[in-house]
């Protein structure tokens, strides 16, 4: 319920500056799609995760290692002056080797996804080329099949999710005055702090698992 209430107040924030008057806040909307790659680094990689059902049976949750990801980037946005206030979306199934396996080729299918808000300075505004500095705030969800054992036969699809706060930096160069080439880099540092499986429902995390993320993208963007 936290997280709906924060993207909500985001949502309402966007839409406030949205109806700043235009002498003030010089102001155009855009659209983008891109895709990109990320290769992640943390306590996925290291470890599985041991809980227990409602009898007391103790079972491992084993989160996908993410080394490698690759991923569409779609954002919608506000260029306000030299600012940039975007909502950005991310999603992708692939296979992934699963973690605490002595069997470490053993894979299952993976999907993550990611929506979160971004705030970026454009250096050089209103120039063809610029570049944007900036930071972000995200809501993440990693599920993986067959990844969590109870018994050591009984096998269970396992969720992680969590929050990231993000450095984005990027370059805008305009081929027309609508139509921009935007290729970013963004490092996003993940707390994953729920976890979820049909065994043992949705559980806290103590410790949070912390995770790296360092996302490659070149991404179309028409503004208007």
């Amino acid at each position: 319920m936290k997280k709906i209430k924060v993207i909500a107040l985001l949502i309402c924030l966007l839409a406030g500056f949205t109806f700043a008057e235009e002498y003030y806040w010089p102001r155009s909307y855009f659209i983008s799609a891109g895709f990109g790659a990320q290769v992640s680094k943390g306590d996925f990689n290291e470890r599985a995760i041991s809980g227990k059902d409602s009898a007391g049976i103790k079972g491992d949750l084993h989160p996908p290692a993410l080394e490698f990801i690759a991923t569409p980037d779609f954002m919608v946005g506000v260029n306000l002056g030299a600012f940039t206030l975007g909502l950005g979306f991310q999603y992708w199934n692939s296979e992934q080797v699963i973690a605490g396996f002595p069997d470490e080729s053993y894979k299952q299918d993976t999907r993550i996804w990611r929506a979160g808000i971004e705030f970026t300075y454009n250096l050089f505004w209103p120039d063809f080329f610029q570049i944007g500095l900036g930071a972000g705030y995200s809501y993440s969800s990693v599920k993986a099949e067959n990844s969590a054992v109870f018994n050591n036969t009984d096998i269970y699809n396992v969720e992680f999710m969590g929050s990231a706060v993000a450095f984005i930096a990027n370059i805008h160069y305009y081929i027309t005055d609508n139509i921009a080439m935007v290729p970013a880099i963004k490092i996003y540092e993940n707390w994953f702090k729920n976890v979820h499986c049909s065994r043992i429902d949705n559980n806290d995390l103590d410790p949070y698992l912390w995770q790296t993320f360092v996302l490659a993208t070149v991404s179309l963007q028409y503004q208007f």
